[in-house]
Parts: structure tokens; sequence; C-alpha cells
């Protein structure tokens, strides 16, 4: 998918969560969704010869579903395991030992880990999570 396209689902994902949202959506999931989207297009973009600019596009876009994240109210526990989930995507120091994260990040991956379990949602951890 391409920068201008992600950006519009991304645009279409703010609007749609706004004041009247539809609390049936899934909008935390469908940021996490195109989190991974742009994320595996930046490890593509090594291939590229624009690739510079190409990732820097790509990681300004990962920063706006970020940010959209955080504004948005979790409405269920979904949404908070997804909220999670978008932290632990974007934080690759993690892919570490808990015993060498720093205390804050080894508490706050322990809810993360823990809500997986709970809600039995493998699907958003990543390799690393996995195997360790």
């Amino acid at each position: 998918m391409d920068v201008v396209s992600l950006r519009k689902e991304i645009h279409d994902i703010q609007e749609q969560s706004g004041a009247q949202a539809d609390l049936r959506e899934d909008h935390h999931e469908k940021l996490f969704d195109v989190f991974r989207e742009i994320d595996a297009a930046i490890g593509r973009c090594r291939e590229d010869a624009n690739a510079d600019e190409k990732a820097a596009s790509l990681i300004e876009a990962q920063g706006v579903v970020m940010r959209t994240a955080a504004t948005l109210p979790a409405r269920c526990t979904r949404d908070l395991l997804y909220k999670l989930a978008l932290w632990r995507w974007d934080a690759a120091d993690l892919d570490q030992p808990v015993e060498d994260m720093n205390r804050a990040d080894a508490v706050l991956y322990s809810v993360f880990i823990d809500l997986v379990k709970m809600l039995g949602a493998r699907d958003v951890l990543k390799d690393f999570d996995k195997t360790n």
C-alpha cells in the first residue's frame, strides 16, 4: 500500500472515531492493522531506490497512527489491548528479556502480555514475544 493510501485510511479512521463514533467499530484494531501494514512497507523499503525518503514518510504515518490511538479513548478491554499492542510494536528496544528492560517498560510489558493471555489474542504479539 502506498503512503497516500495509508494516510487516507488513517484519516478515515480518525473521522469515523469522532464523538459520534459507532461503539461497535473497532477503531483501535483498525489503527493497529494500519500500523502493521506500514511496518511491513518500511521493511520492504530497503529494496527501493528512494528508500530513505519513502521510509521517512512511512515513519511519519506511523506517528500519526500512534497519536490518533493515544487521543482515542478505549471503550472496552480489546481497545486497551490494541493500544498496548501499538505501544509494543513501536518499541523495538523491548526485544530483550524483561530483566534487561527498564522497570517502567517491564511493568507495562507484563500488563500487555497478561492482557494478551486473558483475551487469547496472540495475533498482536511480535515474533520475539511468541518465542520468548
